[in-house]
């Protein structure tokens, strides 16, 4: 893996959580994408991911995801991310509240051909749901 893998995991973000571009996910993603931690509700595909990020935009139309730090380690590019947005759409059931969240996040990628293959990752949904004022057992 070289900088080229750091370079598609940085320009998947610009690209897809800054400028919204969510049908570029297609141009980052393989068809055969596993996403090890799909948004909840969606199968854990490319068509997927891209449903589930669309939904989210929905709920925060303001929804950003900004890489922190990325960095490559044994065949993965990781990176801990800040994300952030203001709810002013339906998510999970619930009504908007117009709050905003900000929480950190981990995303770890595996990159073949230029393409994302695998990702995993974790957020600090707790957090999210307390900043919004929602129930964890939304």
């Amino acid at each position: 893996m070289t900088k080229a893998a750091i370079d598609v995991v940085t320009q998947f973000y610009e690209t897809v959580f800054q400028t919204g571009d969510i049908s570029a996910t297609e141009h980052f993603m393989s068809e055969d994408f596993l996403d090890h931690a799909p948004w909840p509700g969606h199968p854990a595909t490319r068509e997927g991911f891209r449903a589930g990020t669309a939904e989210m935009k929905v709920a925060f139309p303001d929804l950003a995801i900004k890489p922190l730090r990325v960095f490559e380690e044994d065949g993965k590019v990781a990176a801990v991310v800040r994300i952030s947005g203001t709810h002013h759409g339906e998510f999970l059931g619930e009504s908007p509240t117009g709050r905003a969240f900000e929480v950190d996040g981990v995303d770890i990628l595996r990159v073949e051909d230029g393409k994302l293959r695998e990702h995993w990752g974790v957020i600090d949904s707790g957090q999210m749901l307390a900043q919004l004022r929602l129930s964890p057992s939304v």
